[in-house]
Formats: C-alpha cells, structure tokens, sequence
C-alpha cells in the first residue's frame, strides 16, 4: 500500500473535511455549504463510502481528502501529503543524523570531482599541451559547442598537475582518494593523479552531478580508455553516459537508443539526436536498464556489427530480459478455458551498422541514415534467429534440436498473438517440424517458467490477474494529455459542441493526477514546449515524477496506430470518461433524493437541486448522441482496431 493510500485509510473525510466546513448528515452523506465558492444553500456533499466530496452547485468540482486540503489550504501535492501524513501518523522517512552525514559526505565528493571537470576543461581549451587532443576531437567532428555541454576536458601528462590544482582548494588528500581522481604511494610518500595526458569525458547523475570519469589516452599509454575506480558516487554497471542529456530526449521519443561509446553518444547530441546514451563496459547491466526503464520500455541496441558486439547484444538481451517488467495476461484456450501468461513488457530493437562503421561515424557523415537505421531497427526476435542459429547444422538432428531448445522459450515469449505465429512459422520452416507438433513442444518446456531467467512463472491467482491492470481511465486519459496534448483541441471541440466544459483537472479524481495535469496546463500556458515532457518532469515533486513516469510509459508501450484512429480513439476514450463522471453524479443524486425522502422530506430536495438531475440526463444525451454520430458518419473507422475503453481499465 502506498503512503497515499495509507492515508486515506486512515483518515477520516469527514472528520478532516468538518474541521473546516459545518456538515450536516444527509442520510448515509453529509452536506454543507461549499468553502470554495458563496451558496446560500448547500450543494457540497461528502460520501464516506467512497472518500469523496464534490461541490453541485458553482464550483462544480470533487475529489479525494488531498485534493481538499490542497485546494483549501492551497498547498502544493507534497506539502499536503505532509500535512495529512503528520495527522494520520505516519512517517514519511526523514533523515536520521547518520544519513545527513552520508549525505554531506557525498556531496564532497561531487564538489571535488565538479572542481576537477572545471580544471580539465579549462586546460582543454586553453593549454599548449592540449592542443593535440583538440586537433583529434576536431578531427572526429565535436564542435565547440558539445564540448562546452559535455565540459570535455584534458589531463596533463604529469604526475601531479591536479594535485598542485586542488591543493589550493579546502580537501584533504584522503578526499581526493576517495572521489578517484589521485592514487596515494605504494610506499606512503605521498600521492600522484590517476589521470594524465588524457582526454577526460566527465560522468554525471540524473541531475547533471559530476561523479566520475572516463578519459582517453593521446598516446600509446595502455589502458587505451579508463574510468573511475569504484566509489562511494561511481560504480559503472550503475552508470550509463549522458543519460543526464538524453533523459527528456528519451521521453519525447518514446524510445533510448544505446551505444557503445562516448563519442557516439556526443556527435548523436550534436545532430539533434538527443535519445541516445552509452553503456559503461562491454555489456549493459541490470543496474543500467533499471535506470532507463524509468523513462521508457522501447529500447534500440547499436553496437558493434562484430562477433564481439554480438556477445555483447546478446549478454545485454538476456539481462533486459530478466531486468524488464512482464504483463500477466489472459489466454483462452481452445477448450474455452482462460489460462495466464506472461509477457515482456518491453519493445527491443537491434540496429544494423553498415560494416566497419561506429554510430558516430554514420552520424556525421549523413545523419538522414542514422535516422533510418534506427527507424528500421530488427525486432529482437530477428536479430536472436540470425545471432543463435549462426553456428548450427541445422541439416543435422542435433542441430535443430539446439534451435528449437535456443529459441523456442524466446517464440513463447513473444506477447502479440500473431507475431507469435510468425515467428513459430520461421522456426518450423528452419528445423522441418509441423507448427502444432514444434508448439506443443515449446509449451512443455517453458510450462511454469520464466524464459531466459528459470525463475518460475507466477501462479494464475488473481494477483496475478490484477498486474494487467495498470491504469484506470482517468489516467489513461491523462496519459493521451500528457504525450498528444494537440488532441485535447479536438477533444475540447467535441465538448463545446454538446455544451461541455473542456477537458481539466475536475475530470480526475486522483490528487496525484489532478496536481500533474494542472502543472502541465501551467507549463504549456507558460510557454513550455508541449514535447519538452523531461524539463517538464523536472518542475514536478518527486512522488510526482514517479507517477509521471508511468503515465508516459504506458502509451511509449503503446502500438502506432493512424492518426485518424488515434484521434477516434482518444475521442472516445474522453467522451467515455465524461459520460462516466455524469452516470457517478446522477447515482449520487439517486442516493441523495432516497435519502431526502427517507426523511420525509422529498420538496427539500427538489427545491434544493432543481433541475439538476435533469441536466444531467440531458448532458449525458447529447454526448451519447455525438459519439453514436461520429460512427454513423464514418469516422471511427476500423471499429475492431479500436477500443472504446482501454482493456483492463476500471
């Protein structure tokens, strides 16, 4: 249970809302006058069966105890998650002494390694001896403006040439140590640089920190690369360089690109590509894709075309594979029957490079190309037929053997029905065994585990059944917002045709999705670029950015579609969450007028609500009527290819 949830259960609506507002028990709801605008007579209304208020009168507004308290105290999403979480009594983790100790401490040595990226970038451009290193990244096509972005730098070939830096700065040499940047004596007599005559490539956090180093040799010294050793702010399976960077690239297509190394990630920003990070070491780690799963679950592989490159791609794919959430979803078998299997929650792709060719080559050389190689990016199921088979005789029987027991768990894997056919089709073809016969093989060997990993498969309860479910309507919808905001013009005309306000934060009920749909109505009415969704991430509070994260990530997941079954859908999908809003209030009506008469007192509530119910019918007419319009006239075409409510969606 989150500490959200944990609130509304233990808190009281009423109790809470009472202390600011007179309610009077209506029944099994209570009444008052609404705090938010001036009534004579009360149309705010809590229901403590359901943890909701909403106001029938001017306001026209609801929500849930937090959305209350920020609307009436005026309060920030975080602020009142603290308010409220004192009240119930419950902790939201504050710092003990020894983790602002920690903390303090880090943050020491993120100012030594910043210090040390000033001093090697100063020495980049200005130097005599750096002026070989920037003949070279001349030579591979960095402009001045990367090397500003990135704060390339240089470190003198000297033992000490940092060292004689930052002895002017306040850190003791066991500080220095500690960040990675000097090497104390074998034999104690004092300290030298880790780094020297190298082209340093600073690393950094999510938040633009400086944490460490890679660095280039100039000349034959070996190792020919090097970064950091492991500190308490650097371990490199945990790192992926220029993530800082490629963040809100990331978001804005739906996708990372990952490579190999830095220059392919700096000539890649260069060109505008800006979904692009590189992986620290020869393969991609758990820790890594747990860092890009955050902002998205399409991801597209570009490395080496090598044999070396394709260990690599392979060693990466099957950590993605262990790493990457799976969907538990429904299958009916052809006796009827439901059964449940898992699926990759994730969309990976392989680039082939052209022969001999780094990305940042293909890069700066045409970058028209790059695009399209990204864009014809193999289905990794494509790439695992070539890379798994290539060493097989598969006009043997243990040849075919091996393909089938390679890539038979990776076909079972495949969550779409129809690829799944057609890659079951290929391995038929390939070991010279009939689909049915070759599937019910497979499904023996992978009944009850998990592919690529041998952990065993969730059993079929129902709490595996409610991992499909991942959004409600009211956040699908809010998702469409979020990642189309041009289609919340159509869906506003719509709404003005039949007399409906437009789409805002009334719509939801959540205060999570209400506080992110108004930060991002204030972020596009401020001039904030409607794509810009990771600069808009960062003016968000931190509960928010994970709310935020899945909201985007639930439509990156997302299959293209046209835009006109896009648009239909959306369409749809809005009008459905409307019609739902006004079906809840005229059952709270329902229960209000029970409740009136229950008391006796049935012209109290007719004078109170007047024609309230029946404007609601009437609103609920008129939007049925422009939604079964838009089908007779047309368009919503395809009507199979499209889903008037999300599956799963409650």
């Amino acid at each position: 249970m989150g500490v959200v949830d944990e609130i509304k259960e233990r808190l009281d609506i009423v109790e809470m809302i009472q202390s600011y507002v007179p309610l009077k028990k209506a029944g099994r709801n209570y009444q008052g006058l609404c705090p938010f605008h001036a009534e004579k007579t009360p149309s705010f209304v809590v229901f403590p069966e359901t943890g909701t208020w909403h106001c029938f009168g001017a306001c026209g507004t609801g929500g849930d105890i937090l959305t209350f308290v920020m609307k009436r105290e005026n309060l920030s999403f975080g602020e009142a998650l603290q308010m409220l979480a004192r009240r119930a009594g419950i902790e939201l983790e504050p710092r003990s002494p020894q983790a602002t100790e920690a903390e303090q401490r880090l943050d020491l040595l993120r100012e030594i390694n910043q210090a040390a990226a000033t001093y090697f970038h100063h020495l980049l451009l200005e130097s005599d001896e750096a002026a070989r290193a920037r003949s070279y990244l001349a030579r591979r096509g960095l402009e001045a403006a990367t090397l500003e972005r990135f704060q390339l730098g240089y470190s003198l070939d000297q033992w000490d040439g940092l060292l004689r830096y930052l002895a002017n700065k306040p850190y003791a040499a066991a500080d220095l140590v500690e960040a990675g940047l000097v090497v104390e004596r074998e034999d104690g007599s004092g300290h030298y640089d880790r780094f020297r005559g190298r082209i340093m490539f600073p690393i950094r956090d999510l938040q633009g920190r400086t944490i460490g180093f890679g660095a280039r040799a100039m000349a034959d010294a070996q190792p020919k690369y090097m970064n950091s050793p492991q500190t308490p702010l650097f371990d490199k399976s945990g790192v992926l360089y220029g993530l800082d960077q490629a963040r809100a690239g990331i978001r804005t297509a739906g996708q990372a690109v990952i490579v190999e190394g830095y220059m392919d990630v700096l000539m890649a920003h260069q060109f505008g590509v800006n979904n692009v990070v590189a992986q620290m070491g020869t393969a991609l780690t758990e820790e890594q894709l747990k860092l890009l799963k955050r902002h998205t679950r399409r991801f597209v592989l570009a490395l080496d075309s090598d044999a070396a490159g394709d260990q690599a791609t392979l060693r990466g794919l099957d950590v993605a594979r262990q790493v990457m959430d799976r969907d538990v979803v429904p299958v009916i078998t052809p006796r009827g029957l439901i059964r449940y299997e898992e699926r990759l929650a994730a969309d990976i792709r392989i680039v082939s490079l052209p022969p001999g060719l780094d990305p940042d080559e293909v890069i700066r050389d045409n970058p028209a190309r790059w695009a399209e190689l990204v864009a014809k990016a193999s289905p990794v199921m494509d790439y695992y037929f070539q890379a798994l088979t290539a060493g097989l005789d598969l006009g043997t029987a243990r040849g075919k053997a091996e393909a089938v027991h390679l890539l038979g768990p990776l076909v079972a894997e495949v969550g779409d029905r129809v690829q799944r056919m057609h890659y079951l089709q290929m391995l038929s073809r390939m070991v010279q065994v009939d689909e049915k016969t070759l599937w019910q093989q497979i499904r023996q060997a992978t009944a009850g585990v998990r592919p690529a990993t041998g952990r065993p498969a969730p059993a079929p309860d129902r709490a595996a059944e409610a991992v499909k479910v991942s959004l409600d309507l009211e956040a699908h919808c809010l998702s469409y917002a979020l990642c189309y905001p041009a289609l919340l013009e159509d869906v506003d005309d719509v709404f003005r045709a039949c007399d409906e306000p437009s789409f805002g934060p009334h719509d939801l009920r959540h205060a999570e999705d209400k506080a992110i749909l108004e930060s991002w109505q204030r972020w596009l009415a401020g001039g904030g670029s409607p794509v810009a969704q990771g600069e808009f991430y960062d003016t968000l509070e931190e509960m928010l950015q994970a709310r935020l994260n899945i909201l985007i990530q639930a439509r990156a997941a997302e299959p293209s579609a046209p835009d006109d079954l896009l648009r239909d859908k959306v369409l749809d999908l809005f009008a459905e969450l409307r019609l739902r809003a006004l079906h809840r209030q005229v059952r709270e009506m329902r229960f209000l007028q029970e409740d009136a008469w229950a008391a006796g007192d049935r012209e109290a509530h007719r004078r109170q609500y007047g024609n309230l119910p029946k404007d609601l019918t009437q609103r609920i007419r008129r939007l049925q009527q422009s939604r079964d319009a838009r089908s007779v006239s047309g368009r919503r075409r395809n009507e199979d290819a499209l889903v008037r409510v999300p599956y799963g969606v409650e």
